[in-house]
C-alpha cells in the first residue's frame, strides 16, 4: 500500500510533523546507546550479528522490556526461529529491571511479560505467513512499538535456490517497511555469523554475518557482537548505519541483561 503524499515540508516540519517516525528505542545500555546514536530506529531493519553466546538474545529481551517502558501502553512481537523463548530468562531481567526503577509506580504495576507476544516459528512459509498476514492482523488492534526476529538467519538456511531466496528477502523487507511506515514500530533481528578464509593466506579466518550481500543490501543498520574467551565481557563494533560512525565499544552481561562493562 502507497503511502498518500502529503505535500513538501522542511526537515524540521517533518520532525515536529510525525514525531514518531523518528523515534529511537534505547537499548537501556549507555554504552550502546552510544554506539547508535540512541538506540533503535522505527525505520529499516536494525540487526545484530554475533557468535553464540556473544549476546544477541540478551540485548533482544532487555529491548523487549524498555520498548515498553518508553512507549506506553504498547506491546512487543517476538518471533522465534532457533529456539524455545526464554521465558525464564526474561522473568528475571523484568525483576531485575523493576529493582532498578522501585520509584517508578509505572513500572512497579506493569507486567511486562504479558505484553511481549510470542510466535514460533521454523521454515520461510511459516514466517512469511506471520509477517504477511498474521502481523497486519495484530498491529490493526495492538500498538505494537518493536519487532524482534531472533534470528533472522535460521529459516533460511536450508534454501539453496539464491535468486529466489534474495527475491524473498525484498519482499519480507519492503513488506515490514509499509508497515513500519503505518505503524511507527522498530524491527530488530538477530543474526548469525559465519567463518570466513583469507583466499591469499589461507589463515585469515574471520566472521562476517550470515545470508550474503542480498540481505545486507536491505539492513538499515548492522552491529557485530563478540565475546573474550574465559572472561564475561562482550565487545559490540557498528559495521555500517546512515549516521554512525564505525567503532567498538565493550560491554557485559549480568542478572539484568547487558550492562556497560
Amino acid at each position: 500500500m502507497e503511502s498518500e503524499f502529503e505535500g513538501f515540508c522542511s526537515g524540521s516540519d517533518i520532525l515536529t510533523k510525525h514525531p514518531d517516525r523518528w523515534r529511537k528505542i534505547s537499548f537501556g545500555v549507555p554504552v550502546l546507546d552510544h554506539l547508535t546514536d540512541g538506540g533503535v530506529s522505527c525505520r529499516g531493519i536494525f540487526e545484530v550479528a554475533g557468535d553464540p553466546g556473544s549476546g544477541k538474545t540478551q540485548i533482544a529481551l532487555k529491548l523487549a522490556l524498555i520498548a515498553q517502558h518508553e512507549v506506553p501502553d504498547s506491546s512487543v512481537v517476538y518471533i522465534c526461529t532457533e529456539h524455545m523463548f526464554p521465558s525464564g530468562r526474561l522473568l528475571q531481567m523484568e525483576q531485575a529491571y523493576k529493582r532498578q526503577h522501585p520509584h517508578d509506580k509505572v513500572v512497579q504495576a506493569h507486567n511486562f511479560a504479558d505484553h511481549i507476544l510470542v510466535e514460533h516459528v521454523r521454515c520461510v512459509p511459516s514466517l512469511m505467513a506471520c509477517l504477511f498476514e498474521r502481523l497486519p492482523q495484530l498491529l490493526e488492534k495492538t500498538k505494537i512499538s518493536l519487532l524482534i526476529v531472533d534470528s533472522i538467519t535460521s529459516p533460511f538456511l536450508e534454501e539453496k535456490n539464491y535468486v529466489s531466496r534474495a527475491e524473498t528477502f525484498r519482499t519480507l523487507v519492503g513488506r515490514l517497511q509499509q508497515l513500519q511506515q503505518q505503524h511507527n514500530f522498530a524491527t530488530f533481528v538477530t543474526n548469525q555469523v559465519r567463518a570466513v578464509i583469507d583466499s591469499a593466506t589461507l589463515d585469515d579466518q574471520r566472521h562476517v554475518p550470515a545470508l550474503g550481500l542480498a540481505w545486507s543490501s536491505l539492513v538499515h543498520t548492522r552491529l557485530q557482537l563478540s565475546r573474550k574467551i574465559n572472561t564475561n565481557e562482550r565487545q559490540c563494533s557498528v559495521v555500517f548505519g546512515p549516521s554512525l560512525t564505525p567503532k567498538l565499544e565493550h560491554y557485559a552481561i549480568d542478572e539484568s541483561g547487558p550492562v556497560d562493562a
